[in-house]
C-alpha cells in the first residue's frame, strides 16, 4: 500500500516504521481444520438434502424432512467452504502499520473498522507460530481489548520496533 492511499492521517512529525498485511495464504487457511469438517458436514447435508427432496416430491412427505438439510447444509457451507471464500475476500482489506507514536489496524469487510493504539500503552504480547517465519501476534494495551496481528511474513522486522517494556510471553496456540 503506498502512502497516496494510506488510511489514516498521521501527526506533525510522526514516521511509518513497518507497514504490512497478513500473508495470503495463511490468513485464508489458518482454520484448515475447521473448514474441512464443514465441508465434509456440507457434502453430507446436501445429500441428505437431495434425498429429502426427492422423498417430499415423490412420496408426499413433510416439506420439513427437506427444510431441516437445507438449514444444515447452509450452515455448514459457512463453516466449511464459505469460510475459505470470506477469509479471502477480508484479506484485501486488513492492513497493519507501525509509526513511532501508534500501532495502526485496518480490518473490514463490509463495514470498515480502523483501530489506533498508542505505543505507550503497550505492555506484552503471545504468539502463535506457523512457520519459521510466519506467526500471528496477540498485542495486549492498557485501557483496551486484545489486538492480533495474523500470519505476520517476517515477525521479527515488526518485533524489533515494538517498545521494550513489553515482555514477550511463551509461543502459544491459544490467539
Amino acid at each position: 500500500m503506498s502512502l497516496r492511499n494510506f488510511p489514516w492521517s498521521l501527526a506533525e512529525g510522526e514516521n511509518i516504521l513497518w507497514q504490512g498485511r497478513p500473508a495470503p495464504r495463511c490468513y485464508t487457511f489458518r482454520h484448515w481444520l475447521q473448514a474441512t469438517i464443514g465441508t465434509i458436514l456440507f457434502l453430507a447435508c446436501s445429500f441428505w438434502l437431495m434425498v429429502g427432496a426427492q422423498l417430499v416430491y415423490y412420496q408426499g412427505y413433510s416439506w420439513w424432512l427437506a427444510l431441516a438439510p437445507f438449514l444444515l447444509a447452509v450452515a455448514a457451507f459457512f463453516v466449511g467452504p464459505g469460510q475459505l471464500a470470506l477469509a479471502r475476500l477480508r484479506w484485501e482489506e486488513i492492513f497493519y502499520a507501525l509509526t513511532d507514536q501508534r500501532l495502526l489496524v485496518r480490518n473490514k469487510l463490509i463495514v470498515g473498522k480502523t483501530s489506533t493504539y498508542q505505543l505507550c500503552d503497550f505492555k506484552r504480547f503471545k504468539q502463535k507460530k506457523y512457520g519459521q517465519h510466519l506467526l500471528s501476534l496477540q498485542l495486549y494495551f492498557t485501557g483496551s481489548p486484545p489486538v492480533t496481528l495474523e500470519c505476520l511474513e517476517h515477525p521479527e522486522i515488526f518485533l524489533k520496533l515494538l517498545p521494550k517494556n513489553g515482555s514477550k510471553q511463551a509461543p502459544s496456540d491459544s490467539v
